[in-house]
């Protein structure tokens, strides 16, 4: 479309909208519709039109009125790239300074009020993980039901985002089994089970190994000289397995063989009972040379069985006869459950109270479901919703149904009702403003990732939660009880995707120095980072860098840190100078952002983008070329890069993208400081032998798009540093987007640029953003 006509277009457009937001007046409405297209047509349309290289952003789709979704996101962008400067590019005549900020004045109330007028109110799930926790607040159970439902998705980077979070035939069939297993398992009908204590011997299961030197016996112990995997007989308590679902106890002695070092092993639960074998960890743990005794509890089910496995011995190689080689050994393990604290179990009297199911009535029923309904749907209940659950069991036991059944069958519904599964936050009165129960739920859901208690809802209920001293009061609680673990592993693996850490395997050949030890204590290191920064309240640039890091033993071998022994974290301080500092610098996520063999540039600087800087980037244009490291070394992904950024379609992203990238160069896939990529060189390709090589050295310099360069990591986090205001808009966007299960528009700015000042005032600490936030009208909010 020529330039001229496509400036009648514009304007034509924009004079017939109508303009609630900006008054009545013609002259405000003129003010935006004349600027914005005369902007247009001197700046942006000879790139921005149908047909022209940048068609992706195409100024003829424009629509002053903003009436769609669609229209505020391309509203949006235009804002953003002209606020940026990124819009017209570098090299093309800057606009009027003043012309410029005009425009963007007149665009941000209507693009607010228009982003704020298309928020859908999406009541949303529960995820998985919130779930289980609920049924387990709720019935007092401890029962892992999330591997029954499927798994939830992402939208804006957290799965508790209620445009994710949608329900199919096979999620209700899900929630279905869950709830009827979940209800099982609070209510007992059989008889108190016996507690027992039983030892067993590993010896028998181990000794046709023993021979291969593997495996040995001493001291009464079995010893393991190797690291064990899922293919190699293990250690275990198989030959006699929990008799019935309940909490049991593991006692056994430990001791390090032929070393005075300490070695490292875990324990699992396997359960037998399935089709194929289950498994979850009990824990990880340090012996030395001294004999030392273990307990270990766990809630399992019938027919389990803990198994062990060392951690950091060599794997399967053929044993040198009369060779010493460090091993653990593990004496006979005594087991004693299921561990009885109360008979009826909590559950079922919390469920039941003393209702006799064999003589049960309408009228206990009844009860029941008046105490149990309000803790389930996290508010009061009318009358015509207990009837409805009570017409339930009457119409079974009019069926010839048992009371039990009936009342089974009316439990299971209420946790399979939208009332349950979904936070509903109905009209209020007053506007957007949500009524206190439901604060309630929001709060304990950003906190607790579970329901509110008893004491959380009774405050909500006296109407009081919403005075800002109440409600952060009960903030403060909730932040120090120990189910505040859960805000940490929730947020910080999906911020930080440490989620994502089983998704990519190391290759064994270049990068021997992994194993599971080492990816176990990089997820500890990125949520231990964030629990002292939270605990103490340190200022969040903390995150962009620092003088400690929180190391055990494994870490601080991986870093070339001294001192530093056992597998507990502890705040180290670092030496002066030194790479590491921060979260960018942390193995966790300088794994989980590369491919196992390679690193990439592009994908780490976009991860610094995004999570980091707030800076999301689109995606690559169609038919554009993807960049492939050269394994064999011969080109570098820098030289591979710098003649893509030569592509002007390219360009606009990669001078943001690459510089952050680059800076993390000097670190291999799992975290290691390199100064030359490694690369396999074959030796002998028919028996497929070969060796690991150091290859072209690692660059990690850059320049930024200020202009500014960098020589490294250490010089990249300076530079950070000097962008902390914008981190700290980062993290409050990450943290509000959390808390509210909703991505952020452009009418949530105003909001979060008054949270973060305000946490800024207060120091800067991650617990006084926290406060913020809850604080905010935005979390009071729909």
């Amino acid at each position: 479309m020529p330039r001229r006509p496509l400036l009648t277009f514009l304007l034509v457009v924009f004079f017939r909208l109508p303009d609630p937001e900006l008054g009545s007046g013609a002259v405000e409405k003129d003010q935006l519709q004349t600027r914005a297209a005369a902007f247009f047509e001197q700046n942006c349309l000879d790139c921005h039109e149908a047909g022209t290289t940048k068609g992706e952003l195409n100024l003829e789709k424009v629509d002053a009125t903003m009436t769609s979704e669609e229209q505020v996101d391309l509203w949006t962008r235009i804002h953003d790239r002209i606020a940026k400067g990124e819009m017209p590019p570098a090299k093309r005549e800057r606009p009027d300074p003043v012309q410029t900020k005009e425009l963007l004045a007149a665009v941000n109330p209507r693009l607010t009020a228009a982003d704020r007028a298309q928020r859908e109110v999406i009541q949303r799930r529960l995820n998985r993980t919130e779930y289980e926790n609920t049924v387990r607040d709720l019935l007092a159970i401890d029962i892992d039901l999330k591997h029954l439902l499927p798994e939830d998705q992402q939208a804006g980077g957290f799965d508790n985002n209620g445009r994710a979070l949608a329900v199919s035939t096979e999620q209700m069939q899900a929630y279905l089994e869950a709830a009827r297993l979940a209800v099982d398992a609070a209510i007992v009908t059989s008889a108190r089970p016996k507690t027992e204590t039983v030892t067993v011997d590993s010896l028998a299961e181990v000794q046709r190994y023993i021979d291969s030197g593997d495996f040995g016996y001493v001291d009464g112990r079995v010893v393991t000289y190797v690291t064990n995997d899922s293919t190699y007989s293990k250690i275990s308590t198989r030959a006699k397995r929990t008799p019935v679902r309940g909490r049991y106890r593991f006692r056994f002695q430990a001791a390090a063989h032929n070393t005075n070092d300490l070695l490292f092993f875990t324990v699992s639960a396997s359960n037998f009972a399935g089709v194929a074998a289950t498994s979850k960890n009990l824990g990880y743990f340090e012996v030395g040379s001294e004999p030392k005794t273990f307990e270990v509890e766990a809630v399992l089910d019938a027919k389990s069985a803990v198994q062990f496995f060392a951690l950091g011995l060599p794997g399967y190689v053929k044993k040198v006869a009369g060779a010493k080689y460090p091993g653990v050994g593990f004496g006979a393990v005594t087991m004693t459950g299921p561990i009885i604290d109360q008979w009826p179990p909590e559950s079922h009297v919390r469920l039941l109270g003393d209702v006799d199911l064999s003589k049960g009535t309408i009228t206990d029923a009844e009860n029941v479901l008046r105490r149990f309904l309000p803790r389930a749907f996290r508010r009061p209940v009318t009358d015509a919703e207990v009837e409805r659950f009570l017409d339930l069991v009457g119409r079974g036991t009019g069926n010839q149904r048992s009371f039990h059944e009936s009342l089974r069958t009316s439990l299971v519904a209420a946790l399979c009702s939208p009332n349950f599964l979904y936070l509903v936050e109905k009209a209020n009165p007053s506007g957007r403003l949500i009524f206190d129960t439901e604060l309630a739920s929001r709060l304990s859901y950003f906190i607790w990732s579970s329901m509110p208690d008893e004491e959380l809802l009774g405050i909500a209920k006296s109407g009081r939660l919403r005075e800002s001293e109440v409600i952060e009061a009960q903030l403060e609680r909730l932040l120090q009880s120990p189910r505040a673990e859960a805000f940490i592993s929730n947020f910080v693996g999906q911020w930080l995707k440490l989620r994502q850490i089983d998704d990519t395997t190391p290759d064994k050949k270049l990068y021997r120095k992994f194993d599971e030890l080492l990816q176990m204590s990089m997820i500890r290191e990125g949520e231990g980072f964030f629990r002292e920064i939270l605990q103490r309240d340190l200022p969040v640039s903390e995150f962009l860098d620092s003088k400690w890091a929180m190391l055990n033993q494994r870490l601080a071998e991986h870093y070339g840190i001294e001192g530093v022994s056992g597998l507990n974290l502890r705040k180290v301080s670092l030496p002066p100078g030194h790479v590491r500092g921060g979260v960018l610098t942390q193995a966790g996520v300088l794994k989980v952002t590369a491919n196992g063999t390679t690193t990439s540039p592009v994908l780490r600087g976009v991860w610094v983008l995004e999570n980091i800087l707030g800076q999301p980037t689109p995606p690559p244009p169609p038919n554009t070329g993807g960049i492939e490291p050269d394994i064999r070394g011969a080109v570098t992904i820098r030289q591979q890069l710098d003649q893509h950024r030569n592509v002007e379609s390219c360009s606009v992203c990669h001078r943001l993208i690459d510089p952050p990238g680059f800076a993390l160069e000097s670190f291999d896939p799992i975290g290691d400081y390199r100064e030359k990529y490694l690369r396999w060189v074959v030796t002998n390709a028919e028996k497929g032998y070969g060796n690991v090589q150091p290859g072209a050295p690692v660059d990690a310099s850059g320049t930024l798009p200020t202009g500014e360069a960098f020589r490294d990591i250490r010089d990249f986090k300076k530079h950070l540093l000097e962008r902390r205001h914008d981190f700290m808009y980062c993290l409050t966007e990450k943290l509000l987007t959390y808390a509210l299960g909703r991505e952020m528009g452009f009418g949530d700015r105003e909001s979060i640029t008054a949270i973060a000042k305000e946490a800024e005032s207060r120091g800067g600490g991650l617990r006084s953003l926290i406060r913020a936030i809850v604080r905010s009208e935005s979390f009071r909010s729909r």
